[in-house]
């Protein structure tokens, strides 16, 4: 391996690991909560003020494809990695920044927000970096030494 080959692979590495994590948090959590409500409304409780979680839920599970589906394409080096995450990190700025108008203002809500926004700003300055344009450029898939 010469050395432009390992100029590009930490910023590949990088985001593609923190669009993994983010991706398994993110349907794990809208797992748990579509699998909470669907508890809540089989033991007969009324589940109709559960809609708004409902639809958070949902689009956490299609966020977190998304976010995964974007790391194993920059593995492959694909040419659409990018793009797939960068839509991927767009869609959870705005569910963040709506989260954070809607939300009723707690220490959790906002130590969320802030960890949340922290880690958008890495992806995106990861996104931006010219070692993750040139992994994709090259083509060629990333291995574990």
């Amino acid at each position: 391996m010469t050395d432009r080959d390992r100029s590009n692979r930490p910023a590949a590495l990088g985001l593609t690991g923190l669009a993994v994590g983010l991706g398994i948090i993110g349907g794990a959590i809208g797992f748990a909560t579509l699998l909470g409500i669907t508890a809540t409304a089989s033991g007969g409780y009324d589940t109709a003020e559960y809609g708004p979680m409902a639809v958070t839920a949902a689009s956490s599970l299609v966020l977190s494809v998304l976010l995964i589906t974007g790391a194993v394409m920059l593995w492959r080096a694909h040419r659409a990695a990018r793009v797939v995450i960068g839509l991927a990190v767009a869609l959870l700025v705005v569910s963040t920044l709506a989260r954070m108008v809607l939300d009723s203002v707690t220490f959790i809500s906002v130590l969320g927000s802030v960890l949340s926004l922290c880690a958008l700003v890495a992806m995106g300055m990861l996104l931006a970096s010219g070692g993750v344009r040139d992994h994709v450029r090259e083509g060629v898939p990333l291995r574990l030494n």
